[in-house]
Formats: C-alpha cells, sequence, structure tokens
C-alpha cells in the first residue's frame, strides 16, 4: 500500500510564499514554449519583446519555464499581467500564449490570462 506524503503543489508553494511575505505574486508558466520549435520561438520572442515586455524582462521570462515577480498591491500585480500577457482569446495563434496569473496573500487567484475563446 502506498502512502501519500503529502506532496505541494505548485499553487500551494506560491499561496506560502505570498502569504509569509504578504505579497501578490505574478506567476508566469513558460512550460510550453520550451517545446516550440527554434523558429516558432524567435517569432515569440520578437512579438514580446520591447513592445510589450521591456528586453531585460523578455530574456529573464522566456529563459526559464516558471518566473516570479512580487508586488506590493493586487492592482499592480494584475496590471502587469494584463500588460505582459494577453488572453489565450486574444490570440491568433496559440503558441503564443503565456500563462500568467496572480496569487494574493489571502490564497485566492484573482486573475489569470488563460481565457478561451468563446
Amino acid at each position: 500500500m502506498l502512502v501519500s506524503m503529502n506532496p505541494e503543489r505548485l499553487y500551494e508553494l506560491v499561496s506560502y510564499y505570498a502569504k509569509a511575505e504578504n505579497k501578490y505574486i505574478l506567476v508566469i508558466d513558460n512550460t510550453n514554449w520550451c517545446y516550440l520549435s527554434s523558429e516558432k520561438q524567435q517569432e515569440i520572442l520578437a512579438f514580446y519583446d520591447d513592445d510589450i515586455i521591456d528586453e531585460d524582462e523578455v530574456q529573464e521570462i522566456f529563459s526559464n519555464t516558471l518566473t516570479f515577480y512580487k508586488f506590493d498591491t493586487q492592482t499592480v500585480a494584475i496590471d502587469t499581467a494584463r500588460n505582459w500577457f494577453p488572453l489565450l482569446k486574444e490570440l491568433e495563434d496559440s503558441d503564443y500564449f503565456v500563462e500568467a496569473y496572480v496569487v494574493t496573500p489571502a490564497g485566492s487567484i484573482p486573475y489569470t490570462n488563460k481565457v478561451a475563446a468563446s
């Protein structure tokens, strides 16, 4: 018989961190990008670079599968997510989608850009 060792998921870890720091955490999950061809990756980098996200931040985000930013307010965290990452339903090519969501110190998720087309 297997006994669960009470594993934690990413959400739980981020929630604990947000509570401990009393910050709003912007989680950027770029996992899918890692599986794309290098040609497609270059297209996506060009899409996000400078026009949407500052060049230094683009390099940080696209060199990792997961990136976290902490903010003092929910408004700034959500505005950053909205400004940097389009909603899934706004993109013609879903390969350009980078999941972004905000976790509050209370553990709620007040914003996610993973909104499917209706």
